[in-house]
């Protein structure tokens, strides 16, 4: 017989018998058998050291029988947890404690937690064996996956009724229990204070969960009361300022933690993308970069969220080559964030490149490259890659009828664009949205279809937003429609006054008219309202850095160069 470890093969006879030199009181410590059951790392290995405990009679003795049970039940192989059920159910003793706890913990840990359950009400049935300490912890693990209020505290009530068999871990699973079904302000802290002595995991628990509530100022009130705090509790506060938009809080709390892991990067890096601060997420990650932290793929998909946002392609090339070297796996959203970072940096190609490689097409992965082909202007292709999605058999949400009906609307396909827009709710039971609309008045708008874009503005079956009057409004000024321009823009002032966008765009149909003095009138109102005109900005990217320019302004170092050479550019275009 041959058994096979990652250092050495045995060959030679296995020493069945103990050895006078060991402890007495582990006789079975020398047994290469069993020792061998820590070292296995296959199922095919511990089904040769299971075909050797039966022939040894070995198999029959609690300390083999719970170590192969045990090596079964933590192995990741398929079928590994069956031959462990198996293996409990022929058990020639009564089964412990430790047997049970064994199996409902493995069956949690492999996504079966409904039998993980039922093994644990089997546990109670059995009138020879009783919970221990462990048993809570594992089975409210189980609860927490159900996320089942009923089941876990069916756990709690067991749990009261056994004082004496549980400690400060099964309080913390009760507490990460309710924590994850949304019941923290009441029977969380209830947990919580019943703890003669929390311990950091108690802490921490607690933390998150009113970090998951969004109650910031309840978490940040348990964060100062926590008597010491490790790299946890600094990142659970800290996700908590940047999910509540608090990012000059967070900025702060990020300036004094004494230590940062991957998820405290992260979450900083995340906060900033999501505000569309997409400068100093890329600071960030510089900073990342300079204190050697690895990236993970969220890491990643928030850094190329920000490439995308200012057009930074060689950061996000830099980004794609990191993923190459290290042999990332690009799951689906690795792959829509790529995909999205190439296209809006002008790369489409290789956007599409990377659609077609990827294995796992997701709905969001069919969405980043349509709004691609949308943002180049590429309709038809965007018409033939949403039929050929249909024909896979992925289903289309919201997010993929904005794009297709966004890249009708650039190339002026309007009969396509009608024609999926009737299907929506006909055929995928996609019901349409304001977003919806407004994509299907600015393609009537654009091909100049002017009252067919307002007779739909006038039938939408909810009421009209900014966005979709500015859509009609951008198709007046277009197609030099003066007096429908006029209607549309004082009904969008009027929605939103302080919005400057409003009253440039009706600034620029009075020009188109030449009616200046309506010109002045509007800019009058716009300065007693205090609705100011935001000044233009545009961003370029050179040699890895990305300038951002505003109009007016002269912060840039390199400023009197500039501006120096514009004017050249514009007497050179003056007298071409």
């Amino acid at each position: 017989m041959i058994v096979s470890t990652t250092s050495q093969t045995f060959t030679k006879p296995l020493q069945l018998t103990p050895s006078k030199n060991k402890n007495p009181n582990n006789r079975f410590e020398s047994v290469p058998a069993i020792s061998l059951l820590q070292l296995c790392k296959n199922a095919n290995e511990l089904a040769q050291i299971h075909s050797l405990l039966i022939k040894t009679s070995l198999i029959q003795t609690p300390i083999a029988f719970n170590l192969l049970l045990s090596s079964y039940a933590s192995s990741g192989d398929p079928g590994a947890l069956d031959r462990a059920r198996n293996l409990f159910d022929r058990a020639d003793f009564a089964p412990s404690s430790f047997l049970y706890n064994t199996l409902i913990k493995a069956y949690t840990n492999h996504g079966y937690p409904i039998q993980a359950f039922i093994f644990y009400t089997q546990m109670l049935c059995q009138s020879s064996v009783l919970p221990d300490r462990f048993t809570f912890t594992f089975v409210l693990a189980a609860c927490s996956r159900l996320c089942d209020r009923f089941l876990g505290k069916q756990v709690h009530a067991q749990m009261v009724k056994r004082k004496d068999f549980y400690g400060v871990h099964s309080r913390n699973a009760l507490m990460g229990f309710y924590v994850k079904v949304g019941e923290v302000g009441m029977a969380a802290k209830r947990v919580f204070d019943e703890i003669e002595e929390p311990d950091i995991v108690s802490w921490n628990c607690l933390l998150d969960g009113y970090v998951r509530g969004g109650e910031v100022g309840a978490a940040r009130k348990v964060f100062d009361e926590m008597p010491e705090r490790d790299v946890v509790s600094w990142t659970t506060m800290l996700v908590g300022y940047v999910d509540a938009g608090m990012l000059s809080e967070g900025w702060d709390l990020f300036g004094r933690m004494p230590e940062r892991n991957v998820l405290s990067w992260s979450a900083m890096i995340r906060g900033f993308v999501s505000a569309g601060r997409s400068r100093e997420a890329l600071g960030v990650f510089k900073d990342m970069e300079v204190s050697g932290v690895e990236m993970d793929k969220v890491t990643m998909t928030s850094l190329l969220s920000a490439c995308a946002g200012l057009g930074a392609l060689d950061q996000g090339r830099w980004i794609h080559s990191y993923i190459d070297k290290h042999e990332i796996d690009v799951d689906a959203h690795l792959s829509a964030a790529l995909i999205d970072m190439y296209c809006k940096c002008g790369w489409l190609d290789v956007g599409l490149t990377i659609f077609r490689e990827s294995l796992d097409k997701k709905v969001f992965v069919w969405n980043a490259i349509l709004g691609g082909l949308a943002l180049h202007s590429r309709g038809k292709e965007a018409v033939g890659l949403f039929l050929e999605m249909l024909d896979s058999g992925t289903k289309p949400n919201e997010i993929t009828f904005i794009c297709v009906l966004s890249a009708c609307s650039h190339s002026g396909l309007v009969d396509e664009g009608l024609e999926i827009f009737q299907s929506m709710e006909a055929d995928h039971n996609v019901r349409p949205t304001l977003e919806h609309y407004g994509c299907m008045v600015d393609l009537l708008g654009r091909a100049g279809l002017l009252n067919d874009a307002r007779r739909l503005v006038e039938t939408m079956p909810m009421e009209v937003d900014g966005n979709v009057l500015r859509a009609l409004l951008g198709a007046c000024r277009i197609h030099g429609d003066i007096e429908l321009g006029v209607q549309v823009g004082k009904a969008l002032i009027e929605l939103e006054p302080l919005n400057d966008a409003n009253y440039v765009l009706l600034s620029n149909i009075y020009a188109l008219a030449n009616r200046w003095e309506d010109v002045g009138n509007l800019r009058r109102i716009m300065k007693a309202r205090g609705a100011r005109k935001r000044p233009g900005c545009s961003s370029i990217e050179l040699n890895g850095a990305v300038h951002e320019f505003i109009a007016g302004d002269c912060s840039h170092p390199q400023s009197e160069e500039i501006y120096k050479l514009i004017d050249e550019m514009a007497e050179h275009l003056l007298w071409a």
